[in-house]
This record gives structure tokens, sequence and C-alpha cells, in this order.
């Protein structure tokens, strides 16, 4: 019997190894259903802090060679897009390519971003096999993105130690999408009544299928109030300003 693809939930479109995806709670699916190979947060931030100096993209249809800041752009809905600023053709994969060989990022660095994406390529490769087997891959795919992401922040970088010693030196990603039981306290988030700061840890309730934390509103401390989300639903947070993040190139 021929083994089933997985099929992201809010596209209804098969997942592919080389997709960008986010995962938690049993569920996979793309982090843009749009795009589905767009650039994760966390290659967009290596890419800014290691990259951004020198070019990171080489178009085979007009043979041009171009810095981050030349090829990314943001679309009408704030989706963010590289692609080739003269004939207009995605970038993605040669950016991506560049910035899993890029001799600028350290070792460590490099081996964990590495990691991170094989274990999410393994996650949709694996993920028709029993529930056991995928559960373990879950977790791995899990424990290598939180791996990186601490790497991402405590990794010191020549680029960026003079713009971060009077932060306290640390790097924390600009925005990124995230599943409820993944938010930090210190998270930002906007809604339709303004802009909200994860105030305690979140916990799941209705046997995992809802996520819940208090939070405060920024810019009325007093404000506090307790939020549900759909466990599944991704949701986009921003960490707090005080920490050095990548602003858009």
């Amino acid at each position: 019997m021929e083994q089933q693809p997985w099929v992201c939930p809010q596209c209804a479109r098969a997942l592919s190894p080389e997709d960008t995806i986010v995962f938690g709670h049993g569920l996979l699916g793309h982090l843009d259903c749009r795009r589905p190979r767009v650039l994760s947060a966390e290659e967009r931030t290596l890419l800014f802090i290691y990259c951004r100096d020198h070019q990171v993209a080489e178009c085979v249809r007009c043979t041009g060679k171009f810095r981050l800041r030349e090829v990314a752009s943001l679309d009408l809905f704030g989706i963010r897009s590289h692609g080739c600023p003269w004939c207009h053709t995605d970038l993605t994969d040669s950016i991506r390519a560049h910035l899993y060989g890029c001799a600028m990022l350290p070792v460590e660095v490099r081996r964990r971003a590495q990691a991170a994406r094989e274990a999410a390529r393994s996650l949709v490769k694996q993920s028709h096999q029993l529930s056991d087997a995928a559960d373990v891959l879950l977790r791995e795919a899990e424990a290598a993105l939180h791996a990186l992401r601490d790497t991402i922040r405590q990794a010191p970088t020549l680029s960026a130690i003079s713009e971060t010693k009077h932060h306290g030196g640390q790097i924390r990603l600009l925005s990124y999408h995230v599943l409820p039981m993944h938010l930090q306290v210190g998270d930002r988030f906007f809604d339709e009544t303004g802009e909200w700061k994860i105030a305690s840890r979140p916990y799941s309730t209705a046997g995992g299928k809802s996520v819940n934390a208090s939070v405060r509103r920024v810019d009325q401390p007093a404000t506090v109030e307790d939020r549900t989300w759909v466990a599944h639903e991704r949701i986009r947070v921003r960490a707090a300003p005080q920490s050095l993040e990548p602003s858009a190139p």
C-alpha cells in the first residue's frame, strides 16, 4: 500500500521535505501556505547576523549576485519574500544553500542550524509512520529547533557584539510563528485591542486542545487578562524590544 504524505491542515496540500514547516501537538503544517519554502525566522536571523555584509544569493536566470538587503521585500500582507531584483526569480533556495555552507557562521551555530533543518525534513519524510515513531521524530525536531534558538541567543558574533553590549549581549529573534504551548514569558503579540505581553507560562486545558496564559497590556501594565488559544493554531509573536533583533533589510 502506498504511503500517504502528510497534508497541511491549513491549505490541504501535501507537505514536502523541502517546505518550511511548524509542528507540535501531533500536527505539521506550512509556516506560510502561500510560499511553502519561505525562510524561517531562525534562518533570517542567522542571515542578518552573519551574512548581511556579503552576497548571499545568485540568480541563475540573469547571473546576478546579491546581498540580503537587495533581495528581501514585504508584500501587501506583510509576507517576506526573497526575489531577484532584476527578473523576480525566487532566490529562497539559493539563499538557504548559502546560509548552511557559509564560513562566517561559527561551527556550533552552523551545526545546530543544519541539525534543526534535517530534523524537520526527516519529520516530514517519516510523518506517515505509526504514531509512536512519529512522536519520537516530533520530539527530536522540537529539541533541535529549541537548541538552535538557544545557540542563536547565546553565540557571540563579531557583527553583533558592538551593537549588543548595551543590551547585555543577547540576541533574540525578531518575530516568528509559534504554537501556543511554545510561548515564552515576555513574548509580544498584537490583536484588535492593542499589544500584549505574555505574563505567565502557558498551560494546556481541554485535554490538550486549548492553551491558556496570562497576558499584560503593554501600554496599560495594570491590565492583565487570561487568554485561550486553540492548541494547533500558530501565533505570530515578537520578542521584547530591549533585546537586539534584526530589522527588515
